[in-house]
């Protein structure tokens, strides 16, 4: 048996694919994120819906059809002994409960225009979740500031980067983290991303001699490196063609936040 080493980043984005009565409709990215005494499986509402957020609309223009359940893949970790091993499973989920309305909660204010949706998880195998805030990833606390390195962990075109483990798409913060663009909690990565990343988690890598947020003074600088989640793709920002712009959407950590701590949850589109 080959012995690896995995990124334990690598393990907490999960392949998706969306399903309509077990037919395929699309492949995208989703994570776990611990809040709220709770597991919540977060990914983009446009994924859920199958629809567009700014217009309502099907996404798959030729069926018209809208997802009624997901597959999750995700890697699970086991013990022979004194022996881990990792394998994937795959599970279904239901995206509707038993009176047709959807399982997932959106933004209390924003609702859809915020491209965020988590469905909750009480009870789910710790061999399986690894959320994305939690300490066995060993994330850092640092402010985020435009021109940083960034990284986008992801599906594109459903492809992965071996052993059924996500591709890193190397991105950099193009925008100001502190202000919303468009008046709504996000920022802009310049990045060049293809479908299937869509629900991918985003992280900032810091290196070199930085300061951990909340702290001040020289000796309390780390030599080194860290690592921080920011929040969740969604997307790219589009130009007249597929490179005119290469920006793509990240929803900040906040709102993902706001959407857990509220009762909102998403309606019936005809």
């Amino acid at each position: 048996m080959k012995t690896i080493d995995p990124s334990p980043l690598s393990t907490a984005a999960h392949k998706i694919t969306l399903r309509f009565n077990g037919q395929n409709l699309s492949v995208a990215t989703a994570f776990f994120y611990q809040h709220a005494e709770s597991n919540w499986l977060v990914t983009n509402w446009h994924n859920l819906s199958g629809r567009n957020p700014l217009t309502g609309k099907p996404l798959s223009v030729s069926t018209g059809a809208i997802p009624n359940e997901l597959v999750l893949h995700a890697a699970e970790w086991g013990h022979d002994g004194d022996k881990t091993f990792l394998h994937w499973s795959e599970r279904v989920i239901g995206l509707l409960d038993d009176a047709g309305d959807p399982k997932w909660k959106v933004h209390p204010e924003f609702r859809e225009r915020v491209d965020i949706a988590v469905m909750e998880f009480k009870k789910i195998s710790d061999s399986l979740r690894v959320a994305n805030n939690e300490k066995l990833l060993n994330l850092s606390k640092f402010k985020v500031r435009a021109g940083m390195d960034a990284f986008v962990l992801g599906y594109p075109l459903g492809i992965s980067g071996g052993a059924k483990f996500p591709i890193w798409k190397r991105a950099s913060i193009a925008s100001e983290p502190d202000i919303d663009v468009d008046s709504l909690p996000k920022i802009v990565i310049d990045t060049a991303t293809r479908e299937g990343m869509s629900g991918s988690p985003v992280y900032v890598r810091n290196t070199g001699w930085w300061l951990p947020e909340g702290e001040s003074g020289i000796k309390n600088h780390v030599i080194g490196e860290g690592t921080k989640f920011i929040g969740i793709y969604s997307g790219r920002v589009l130009g007249e063609d597929l490179l005119s712009a290469q920006l793509g959407i990240v929803w900040k950590e906040t709102a993902l936040i706001e959407i857990i701590e509220s009762n909102c949850y998403d309606l019936v589109r005809e």
